[in-house]
């Protein structure tokens, strides 16, 4: 229990308690005439401080001590109503509503007009689901206090809730014939007729506030509503551009009509309507953004539209300058349409807004690996490690860019760093073991290079990439053949018609002098490419050297030497005719 709730219970306190802590007016004397036991002066003095004591310990949260103070005043004095309610409402809060409806009727006996217990009473019927009760109770409290009008509100609401949805219309009208048309009461009538398939009386009730409020937009928009949900699309236009008319700008009737439009495949209209919406500042951003992640989740069926889009994603920017998820939505559009460059653009303007939304960063890392701009990715992924410094792909990125540069040192630590962060991600962990086995290997630590690929195989023995890397590092230092060749086998088995996997697959055979297998699987490999490289082209002139074809070796030799790429040899193995390796 909070210190708030024992606040608002001293506070009720002091309420209930006035009358007991001064002289009881004469009507509730004679009231409670009839209920009062004879009791000594000392007792009386005695609970009095019993109870200001209980409610002392209320304020410091003394739950127990209160309850047990407010119980021995009760018993010392039978007349002490406040007590009673006290003790009603720690029990109510101890979740015994059978005890608090008792001690509450112990209270209501002593002093049955006191408003506060009365109203109390219905609340703690309205607690265990007794709705039915509840209103029986606020429409005693009505009938007792017939200008009161929030005892027909209440009464009407329980009603509600007790599905007893014809009386609760009954009691609404009762305020509509007293005081008039209020909106409160005219909304849950509309609600009430609605719900009971009575839709004349529903669109009554608001076109009587819209007479009776002129200038209340709000309920010409629920009319608007309710029409378009029952049917009659026509009448609700009508309502919506004649709401435009004195609001322009106004934001229910703007996205009702492009949604309406577009559900009529209207999209002229539709995106008419858009642009307003999305013009308008005070539309809050998230709902124009939802617009647009419907244009990104049917951008297959959608292609067409995409212009459109980023129309839209333009003047939300115009609109939001600085909210940064007005320029990552239009980097994501981009990115979607295959615009890359423009969607990095996008998504750094966004950064200059907010630098601690990671799915900004996490499509940098990713579109400037795919743009093989490694300068780019570990600028931003160093950066983002002063944002993100528990993040592994921060890490596994920021690495693989030292990598992909030649710093082999730092990407080791960064690798090292980032897979102690990725946790549960088994995808994760097999990306960083893989790319640690990469960087030992040039770091020339081939102990550490085995073991990394290993662990990556621990956890997917049948992750062909880790396969093919893991074996052509063992054929490159002829060591492990036997293994090698088993891994390279079972790569191509996973991931057939794969040029590259074909080509080390090739070159293990090559290594294990087992030539002609080497060569049909290198003449596979280059047929697959769909631009051979320099590398595929070389090796299969290797391996035809070794087959004794020293002609057609110098011309795949010459082949390789014509593209980027080949190895430190290819050169001297032109010149000499010779195989060098």
């Amino acid at each position: 229990m909070t210190k708030i709730k024992y606040i608002l219970i001293l506070f009720l306190s002091f309420q209930v308690g006035i009358g007991f802590a001064q002289k009881k007016s004469k009507e509730d004397k004679e009231n409670k005439k009839s209920q009062t036991l004879a009791i000594s002066e000392a007792s009386i003095i005695t609970s009095e401080r019993l109870f200001f004591d209980g409610q002392a310990a209320i304020f410091v949260g003394n739950i127990e001590e209160a309850y047990d103070l407010f119980n021995r005043a009760g018993k010392l004095n039978p007349n002490l109503d406040a007590a009673f309610y006290e003790l009603a409402q720690l029990q109510q809060l101890s979740g015994d509503f059978v005890s608090a409806q008792k001690s509450l009727q112990k209270a209501l006996a002593i002093s049955p007009k006191n408003v506060w217990y009365e109203q109390y009473n219905g609340d703690l019927f309205a607690a265990q689901y007794k709705y039915e009760e509840a209103a029986s109770v606020f429409g005693k409290l009505k009938k007792e206090n017939p200008k009161v009008y929030e005892y027909y509100f209440q009464q009407a609401y329980y009603l509600i809730l007790a599905d007893k949805l014809k009386e609760s219309i009954v009691v609404y009208d009762e305020i509509e014939n007293d005081i008039g048309i209020q909106a409160e009461a005219s909304l849950q009538k509309h609600k009430i007729y609605s719900k009971i398939n009575k839709p004349d009386e529903a669109v009554r009730e608001l076109e009587n506030l819209i007479k009776t409020y002129p200038d209340e937009i709000e309920f010409k928009n629920n009319l608007a509503e309710f029409y378009l949900v029952n049917g009659n699309a026509e009448k609700a236009v009508t309502i919506y551009e004649d709401i435009l008319k004195a609001e322009p700008n106004n934001i229910i009737a703007l996205t009702s009509l492009a949604d309406y439009y577009k559900t009529k495949g209207d999209n002229e209209k539709a995106f008419y309507y858009s642009q307003k919406a999305f013009a308008n500042p005070e539309i809050p951003i998230d709902a124009k953004i939802s617009v647009l992640y419907n244009y990104i989740k049917f951008f297959d069926q959608r292609k067409e539209q995409i212009t459109e889009a980023f129309k839209l994603a333009d003047i939300l920017i115009e609109a939001h300058p600085n909210e940064a998820k007005a320029y990552a939505i239009a980097g994501d559009l981009k990115n979607l349409n295959n615009e890359s460059k423009e969607a990095l653009s996008y998504y750094y303007k966004s950064l200059e807004q907010r630098k601690d939304v990671f799915t900004v960063w996490q499509q940098i890392f990713f579109i400037n690996s795919d743009l093989n701009d490694f300068e780019a990715l570990k600028r931003y992924s160093e950066e983002a490690k002063e944002y993100f410094p528990n993040q592994a792909l921060v890490y596994f990125f920021n690495g693989l860019a030292l990598q992909q540069t030649e710093d082999y040192s730092s990407a080791e630590k960064a690798y090292t760093h980032g897979v102690k962060m990725a946790g549960e991600n088994q995808e994760l962990k097999i990306q960083f073991y893989s790319n640690l086995g990469d960087t030992y290997n040039n770091l020339k630590q081939y102990a550490e290079s085995d073991e990394n690929f290993d662990k990556a195989l621990e956890l997917n023995e049948r992750n062909a990439y880790v396969l093919n890397n893991y074996s052509y590092y063992l054929s490159l230092r002829d060591e492990k053949l036997d293994k090698a060749a088993e891994m390279t086998k079972l790569s191509n088995e996973i991931s057939p018609r794969n040029s590259s996997f074909l080509d080390t697959y090739a070159w293990v055979m090559y290594k294990s002098g087992k030539y002609k297998e080497a060569k049909d699987l290198q003449v596979k490999s280059i047929e697959l490419a769909a631009n051979p490289s320099a590398t595929l082209l070389e090796h299969l002139g290797d391996i035809l050297f070794k087959l004794g074809d020293k002609t057609a070796a110098l011309e795949k030799w010459q082949d390789a030497a014509k593209l980027k790429g080949g190895s430190e040899f290819l050169n001297k193995k032109i010149a000499d005719k010779q195989l060098y390796e």
